[in-house]
């Protein structure tokens, strides 16, 4: 049987993630409250970390209770400053705009979030045994690293490393899963960008990263995979859409809830 261990909420796109025991699901089937802001320039185009390495360099704690929000960037020796975790705070868009030299907004959206993947707005989710599996491809980025890099919102204790590329298929109709009583939808492997290549402290990038992930990602292809979904094999973690409806169950995920394949 496969068990939930973790569950990442990230409060801000692009920053540090807050590990929770439980979660609540929102109607459209993101994690209550996870990349819930996310930062804008003043031309209204994302802030992320693909075109700011710097964000990478800032270190955020979130105390969800009061709504607040800790930020320092420690290779800066800069001090920590608490900031209330809400919009129109013009002394937390300052800090962020000196830190990454350019002009910040702070948008906030309670109903979606900012999901990377609109159509398949769901938690991404991965293995335990994928992040151990990957950390012995790199030797020199530990499994925590991996997390930090990767940055799904679910990890479960599977059996196999990639045992998540069991959770979608390019077949009609998709992999089902329930994790403790709550269904979903595996829909794709999800794609990925520069992040993963740099650094989640200090946004210092690998050039030989992706090329090294995609070779060994070809020679350890699982039979259970589905390569028509690979457009190429940079690719890790599983997009998900949620199925049960909020009629039907709490929509609730808790740290040990059994994880359940349908197909």
């Amino acid at each position: 049987m496969w068990t939930l261990s973790s569950i990442a909420v990230y409060p801000v796109k692009s920053l540090d993630p807050v590990y929770v025991d439980q979660a609540d699901l929102l109607p459209c089937g993101a994690l209550a409250g996870d990349r819930q802001f996310a930062l804008f320039d003043e031309s209204e185009k994302l802030i992320n970390g693909k075109q700011y390495p710097a964000i990478h360099q800032i270190r955020a704690e979130f105390d969800l209770g009061e709504q607040a929000v800790t930020l320092s960037v420690p290779q800066q020796s800069t001090k920590s400053v608490r900031f209330p975790l809400a919009v129109d705070q013009p002394e937390l868009e300052d800090w962020l705009s000196d830190h990454l030299q350019t002009r910040v907004r702070i948008h906030e959206n309670r109903e979606t979030g900012f999901p990377d993947d609109p159509v398949a707005s769901g938690p991404t989710i991965i293995s335990t045994q994928t992040y151990e599996e990957l950390s012995r491809w790199f030797p020199n980025i530990s499994v925590d690293e991996m997390r930090l890099r990767f940055r799904a919102n679910l990890e479960f204790a599977g059996d196999l490393p990639f045992c998540e590329d069991r959770l979608y298929s390019a077949e009609d109709p998709p992999v089902q899963f329930q994790i403790g009583s709550v269904t979903f939808d595996g829909s794709n492997p999800c794609k990925r960008c520069v992040v993963p290549s740099r650094s989640p402290w200090s946004g210092d990038g690998d050039t030989q990263f992706m090329k090294t992930f995609i070779q060994k990602r070809q020679e350890t292809f699982p039979t259970w995979g589905d390569r028509s979904l690979f457009q190429n094999m940079y690719r890790l973690a599983v997009n998900t859409r949620l199925a049960t409806s909020a009629e039907d169950v709490s929509l609730r995920l808790h740290v040990g809830d059994s994880l359940k394949l349908f197909k």
